[in-house]
């Protein structure tokens, strides 16, 4: 899962981060630079990422699969028939 790191006091949010762990390395780096080293009085989190992480492509249904398997075997018979008459 993919984390964010977010300042409430600045409004400060980061790009996707891969881990928890990276995503605090981020936190308090934004604390050391931007607010002194401190918490901001608002508060700041990190959090679960709202943006979507790819799990590969999407699955096909056997419906698209089995029409998919028709067209190559429905090409591949006017391949053959169109063969037999030229030769």
């Amino acid at each position: 899962m993919a984390y964010r790191y977010v300042c409430r006091a600045c409004r400060g949010e980061s790009t996707k981060v891969d881990t928890l762990q990276q995503a605090e390395q981020v936190q308090d780096l934004h604390r050391a630079v931007e607010h002194g080293g401190l918490a901001p009085v608002q508060g700041d989190l990190v959090r679960p990422s709202r943006i979507p992480v790819p799990q590969g492509p999407p699955p096909v249904s056997a419906g698209r699969a089995l029409a998919l398997l028709g067209l190559l075997m429905a090409a591949l018979l006017v391949a053959r028939l169109l063969g037999e008459l030229a030769g």
